[in-house]
């Protein structure tokens, strides 16, 4: 992705329950994305009638086969919600998942991981849904998606929230100082959301937006 960082600077706090060393004054790099309003992509001729060709086969699969696709759909998702689960530390297998999905549409809430992953599911069900059925994604949109993911996780108290403080990966945990890498500042993140909105919802073919957001 491109983008640049931001020096900043995590002052002294003396209320902070931590020990010395990470209460002193310190500084850290914050990555700041560049916005992708004024970005263009130039596909060459040859690569634009790929595109083309792909875009109404897509069409066409759609076309002939709904509902056929449907359970496909579902089984490709939930394997899909699996995998990007664990990114969070989140394991499960699928033998587990569909016991816990199977309880669920009894009216039995699941428990654990099991239960986060089934919101990992339903959170993806709604953004495609939502994706198809509006003409622009919106912020709102996004929110729920969160909001229905974070559904009986540990954090359920910060879903459909965007973030106000800010956040890291790696290093300790007291400060961003010496961490891995530091996303944007906070007070940033409302802008860039919606410049990667803008940049979803714009006029271009879907297959070049997907090779959009891949890409940077």
């Amino acid at each position: 992705m491109r983008g640049h960082f931001e020096r900043r600077t995590c002052e002294y706090d003396p209320n902070l329950y931590a020990p010395e060393r990470y209460r002193r004054t310190c500084a850290y790099d914050s990555f700041v994305p560049d916005p992708l309003i004024d970005l263009s992509i130039q596909l060459p001729g040859e690569t634009a009638g790929v595109v083309s060709d792909a875009e109404a086969a897509i069409a066409e699969l759609n076309r002939s086969t709904q509902p056929a696709l449907a359970p496909l759909a579902r089984l490709l998702l939930r394997t899909e919600s699996i995998a990007s689960s664990k990114v969070e530390g989140l394991q499960v297998d699928a033998r587990s998942l569909a016991r816990a999905e199977a309880k669920a549409d009894i009216g039995v809430h699941p428990a654990g991981t099991a239960m986060e992953v089934l919101a990992n599911i339903d959170a993806m069900q709604l953004a495609v849904e939502e994706a198809t059925a509006a003409q622009d994604v919106q912020l709102d949109q996004i929110v729920a998606t969160h909001r229905a993911l974070m559904v009986g996780s540990p954090n359920e108290g910060i879903a459909g929230v965007i973030r106000s403080t800010q956040n890291w990966i790696g290093g300790n945990d007291y400060n961003p100082c010496g961490a891995d890498f530091v996303p944007p500042p906070p007070e940033l993140v409302h802008a860039l959301m919606e410049d990667r909105l803008y940049a979803i919802s714009r006029g271009e073919r879907p297959l070049i937006r997907a090779v959009r957001r891949v890409s940077h």
